[in-house]
């Protein structure tokens, strides 16, 4: 590797030498074996699980985020066809609710229509390097009417912020910078807090939940269902409450799944479900994706990525071919899908189909593909084995070899 990122295994090793702990301490810690855990360390075994990464996190009291890898550095020249964060993190650490920054904001109209227009674009297409030139003065525009407006005119740009913060959380995530997207997820829920409206203070959770791994089960993660409960009697015929809603239920679902507890996970995805069939799919006339592409397409992918975390790859993989591609609206949920069809292969012991997939899901969003700690593990595995010229090829361009 010649980027100075390691392996998960890698990571274990140090921080297990840095605890001093030997390989049986920490083995019997995690109720695994020494034969396992040294093929883990030595790149032999791959972490697929959550559930495992969050375990050996406890047991070495350390983050997850420590064990799955360090932030991207904030300045890669070789990496800004895929996105650039610098702008966004400086707007983020120069301004607040409290102190909006010194610039002339254009007219909230203006911004509103560009929300709904390219930048929604933009994020449908996975268009990073787009977004990281749009994105920091909207989020800078937007606290100067917040701060200056009228009530209304306050109203509409703290709703705006908690819009814009949420896709700069995962934006920042899938670049790697994790403290970065907890800041802007933090950010949105400044302006949830200001709003008091119960739809916006639930999705500002949201964002503040999957701003970090989820192997860390962070407090908004954990309190996914709770926040959803609190939600439920708001959701009336508003499609965006009932939107908000099934995303919280799947992030329970996946809190629960990551914590081994399989039946509550499986009720929280069946009420995603319920709440996906209440609203219907996103009309193809419809200006917009819905709100973090909720829908019973997206509801299939995240029952493939539980079924990988409860390693059940033959589950996985059946629950990936029923997803109507052509329903996912944005090409990293899609990509999203392909990448865990893809771990689903590869725990079956099927590389050149895993491969397929990655390929497929570089196609769609690379950055989700380069960037994400578990795919860059499972790319590198893969590699060891040199399965084919495409995975050969796929592993250059991560800078894996």
């Amino acid at each position: 590797m010649t980027d100075d990122v390691r392996r998960i295994g890698d990571n274990v090793r140090a921080a297990r030498l840095y605890r001093g702990m030997s390989l049986e301490v920490l083995a019997g810690l995690v109720g695994r074996t020494k034969g396992w855990l040294s093929r883990v360390e030595n790149g032999h075994l791959r972490l697929e699980r959550r559930s495992d990464i969050r375990a050996l996190a406890e047991a070495l009291q350390v983050s997850p985020s420590d064990l799955v890898g360090e932030p991207v550095p904030i300045i890669r020249p070789k990496d800004r066809a895929y996105g650039d964060a610098v702008r966004l993190r400086e707007v983020l650490l120069d301004t607040s609710l409290d102190d909006p920054p010194d610039v002339p904001a254009r007219p909230l109209v203006a911004l509103t229509e560009l929300i709904g227009g390219r930048i929604r674009r933009q994020r449908r297409t996975s268009d990073y390097p787009g977004l990281g030139v749009t994105l920091p003065p909207m989020v800078a525009e937007l606290h100067v009417h917040a701060a200056v407006g009228d009530e209304a005119e306050r109203a509409a740009a703290l709703r705006l912020l908690v819009e814009t913060c949420t896709a700069a959380t995962f934006i920042l995530r899938n670049l790697g910078q994790v403290d970065l997207a907890w800041i802007a997820a933090d950010r949105a829920g400044h302006a949830a807090h200001l709003l008091d409206e119960p739809v916006m203070t639930a999705a500002a959770a949201f964002a503040r939940a999957h701003s970090r791994p989820a192997a860390a089960l962070s407090r908004p993660m954990r309190e996914a269902a709770r926040t959803a409960g609190r939600l439920e009697p708001h959701l009336g015929d508003d499609r965006t409450a009932h939107e908000v809603y099934g995303m919280l239920q799947l992030s329970a679902a996946l809190a629960c799944q990551v914590q081994a507890d399989h039946a509550a996970a499986a009720r929280h995805v069946e009420e995603a479900e319920r709440a996906a069939a209440r609203i219907g799919e996103q009309p193809d006339s419809s200006p917009g994706d819905g709100w973090q592409s909720f829908g019973g397409a997206n509801v299939g992918v995240w029952r493939a990525m539980l079924a990988v975390e409860a390693a059940d790859p033959e589950t996985a993989v059946a629950a990936a071919s029923r997803v109507d591609v052509e329903a996912l609206p944005s090409r990293t949920r899609r990509a999203a899908l392909f990448i865990e069809k893809a771990r689903a292969f590869a725990m079956l012991g099927k590389p050149r189909e895993a491969v397929r997939e990655l390929r497929r899901a570089e196609k769609h969003a690379p950055v989700k593909v380069y960037k994400n700690p578990l795919v860059r593990d499972l790319v590198a595995d893969l590699h060891d084995r040199a399965v084919n010229r495409d995975l050969r090829g796929l592993a250059w361009r991560m800078n894996l070899a």
